[in-house]
C-alpha cells in the first residue's frame, strides 16, 4: 500500500468532513474480557499481571467515503472500562518487597475512535483515558474478597504496600496496515504511541492472521499471532504515579527500556456473536524480574 493511500486514510479519519453524505448503517455492540495468569494451566502463577477485566460498549457506522467514492468505511466510537491488578512474586509476604514488582491496581475509563478501511487495509485508533491508580481503584479489596470466597486461597496482606494513589490521564494513537500474503493469510505491521501518567512508550508490532474456516461473511473462525516490541519511557505500575511520587519504588525498581510481547489468539464469529480466547507472553519488564504468561477469554455481541 503506497503512502498516498495511507495519507488519504489519515486525512479521512482526522477530518470532521470525512463522512459521506449517505445515511450510515449503525451497529451497536457490547463486549467483555477476563484475563488471569491462573488461567494459564501449565503454570498457574499468581504474580506480576495477575488479573484484569474489560467492558466495552461501542457504536459502529458503515458509511460511504466522500474522498474515495464507491468505497465503504467503518467508524467505531466506544467507551471502555479496564480494571487491572499487579502483584509481586512473593505474594504471601506481609513485608515490603524492594526487589520485586510492587502491588498495584488501576481503574480507568477510555473513550476511543477507530477508523477502518477494508479496501485500503488501514486501521487507525485514537484513545483518551482517565482514571485512578492505587487503593481507590479497589484492586486489593477485590482480590482479597475473592480469596475469602474460595477454599484454596488465603488473604493477601501485602496490598498495604500498594503504590500510592494517583490520577491517570493518558492518550494512545495506533496505526495498522494490512497486506494479503498467500491465500487467506494477512500480515499487518503496526505502530502505537502512548503518553501520560500511566504509560509512556512507543511500540512496533507485527500481526499474522487468517480465517481458518469461513462459512459466510458473518460466520468464520479466525486465528492470529501478534508480536510487539516496546520502548518504555514510563510505567506507573512499576514506579508509582507521576504526581504522587512513591519513593519506595521510584528509582528502586529499574524498568527495562525494551520489552517484548507475543500473543496467540483465536475468535469464533457467528451472526453478531464473537467468542475469543488467547495466550499472552510478556518478556522481562524490570531488572531481576522474569517473563510472564497469562490467558484471557472474551465475549462480544451486537445489541
Amino acid at each position: 500500500m503506497n503512502r498516498t493511500c495511507i495519507c488519504v486514510g489519515l486525512l479521512y479519519f482526522l477530518s470532521p468532513f470525512g463522512l459521506g453524505a449517505q445515511q450510515p448503517t449503525l451497529a451497536r455492540y457490547f463486549s467483555g474480557v477476563v484475563a488471569n495468569d491462573v488461567f494459564y494451566l501449565p503454570a498457574k502463577t499468581d504474580r506480576y499481571f495477575t488479573s484484569g477485566m474489560q467492558f466495552e460498549y461501542g457504536v459502529t457506522k458503515v458509511v460511504g467515503s466522500s474522498i474515495l467514492p464507491g468505497l465503504e468505511e467503518r467508524i467505531t466510537n466506544y467507551w471502555r472500562i479496564n480494571h487491572h491488578l499487579y502483584t509481586p512474586s512473593a505474594i504471601d509476604s506481609a513485608k515490603l518487597q524492594l526487589n520485586d514488582r510492587p502491588f498495584a491496581s488501576y481503574l480507568i475509563l477510555s473513550q476511543g475512535k477507530i477508523y477502518r478501511s477494508g479496501t485500503l487495509g488501514l486501521r487507525i485508533e485514537n484513545v483518551w483515558t482517565c482514571g485512578v491508580l492505587g487503593k481507590y481503584s479497589g484492586g486489593g479489596r477485590m482480590q482479597n474478597a475473592f480469596h475469602e470466597l474460595v477454599n484454596f486461597a488465603d488473604p493477601i496482606p501485602g496490598w498495604v504496600h500498594e503504590v500510592k494513589p494517583d490520577i491517570i490521564l493518558n492518550y494512545q494513537f495506533s496505526l495498522r496496515q494490512e497486506f494479503p500474503i498467500i491465500g487467506r493469510l494477512i500480515a499487518a505491521p503496526s505502530f502505537t504511541i502512548r503518553a501520560g501518567t500511566l504509560y509512556t512508550d512507543v511500540s512496533g508490532g507485527f500481526v499474522l492472521s487468517s480465517n481458518l474456516l469461513t462459512f459466510s461473511p458473518r460466520r468464520f473462525l479466525r486465528l492470529g499471532l501478534q508480536s510487539d516490541l516496546r520502548l518504555v519511557g514510563y510505567d506507573a505500575t512499576l514506579s508509582g504515579g507521576l504526581f504522587n511520587r512513591d519513593e519506595r519504588y521510584r528509582g528502586v525498581i529499574q524498568p527495562r527500556r525494551i520489552v517484548g510481547q507475543l500473543q496467540l489468539k483465536g475468535s469464533l464469529h457467528y451472526d453478531g456473536w464473537r467468542g475469543s480466547a488467547g495466550l499472552a507472553y510478556l518478556g522481562k519488564e524490570f531488572a531481576g524480574g522474569w517473563s510472564h504468561t497469562w490467558a484471557w477469554f472474551g465475549l462480544s455481541f451486537e445489541l
